[in-house]
């Protein structure tokens, strides 16, 4: 299997928290990543490829990093503000279903996230 060093880095972080991390390689180089938070009655579920991952945190990164976090990496940035967006989701919404992450960003059922929100 090649090399998928921004899916690396997802896994890497998700399992900062010690929590159990299923991982499952797909084809096109996707994978799906099923975490069950002590706190919720269902597992979690991000499904993902490397190109659609490499061009969200890029993307967020770029966004958000000189505001958000100026001595990161846009890389290092975008991961970031990534997973805070995950963790607002898990969190407040039903996430029964499968997350994704698109190019765009963390997408979940009937909504739409924008990569950084203006500050005032």
């Amino acid at each position: 299997m090649s090399r998928l060093p921004y899916v690396e880095e997802l896994i890497r972080r998700l399992r900062l928290d010690g929590q159990p991390l299923d991982v499952e390689y797909g084809s096109h180089r996707t994978v799906r990543l099923t975490q069950a938070p002590e706190h919720r009655g269902h597992p979690v579920v991000v499904v993902v490829s490397e190109p659609d991952l490499e061009a969200a945190v890029t993307s967020i990164g770029t966004s958000c990093r000189d505001e958000l976090w100026p001595s990161e990496s846009v890389e290092s940035a975008g991961f970031n503000l990534l997973l805070v967006h995950l963790d607002e989701v898990v969190a407040t919404r039903d996430g029964s279903e499968p997350l994704l992450i698109t190019a765009d960003g963390l997408q979940w059922p009937g909504q739409r996230r924008p990569h950084c929100e203006q500050r005032g």
